[in-house]
């Protein structure tokens, strides 16, 4: 039970599964989302559901687990172009994927970009514009460009 808005496209591409996209049940994609598993995998557990114009590439592999909402206009991108030598056009010079892992009832705000390597856990909010490149431990507020700023959000 999957609902899929105008301008969506699924690019199931994979060289490492047999199924380069794998939706859980009750997924929601707005208009313009756009999901390429681009020789990885895109992996989403279910009751997710994600906002108008939301990119995920899954280059090194990406995983969502349930209940997890983007704003608008979020990017998760599982690699990195390599830019090592000055000989070699950047085009040129592969890339690296390490993947993302996303845990359980995560809440992207708008325009979060979310970066190749890093793991947000369990019950954590991440702020509209913020720029993810490391860990992100279970139940944290981050917030602004630079996730310097940060709180517990759940206590035990």
């Amino acid at each position: 039970s999957c609902c899929m808005k105008a301008r969506t496209i699924l690019n199931g591409r994979t060289s490492t599964r047999k199924f380069g996209i794998s939706l859980g049940s009750d997924i929601y994609l707005k208009e313009n989302c756009y999901l390429d598993a681009y020789g990885g995998f895109i992996e989403i557990e279910g009751q997710c559901a994600f906002a108008q114009g939301t990119y995920i590439h899954g280059g090194g592999g990406i995983t969502i687990g349930r209940n997890v909402i983007t704003g608008p206009y979020c990017c998760i991108i599982a690699s990195n172009h390599g830019f090592d030598s000055t000989e070699l056009p950047i085009m040129l010079q592969g890339d690296r994927r390490q993947g993302i892992r996303i845990g359980h009832n995560v809440w992207l705000g708008a325009s979060v970009v979310v970066l190749d390597g890093v793991v947000i856990g369990d019950n954590c909010v991440i702020g509209a514009g913020t720029i993810v490149t490391k860990n992100v431990p279970d139940n944290m507020l981050i917030y602004d460009k630079r996730s310097k700023n940060q709180r517990s959000l759940y206590h035990d």
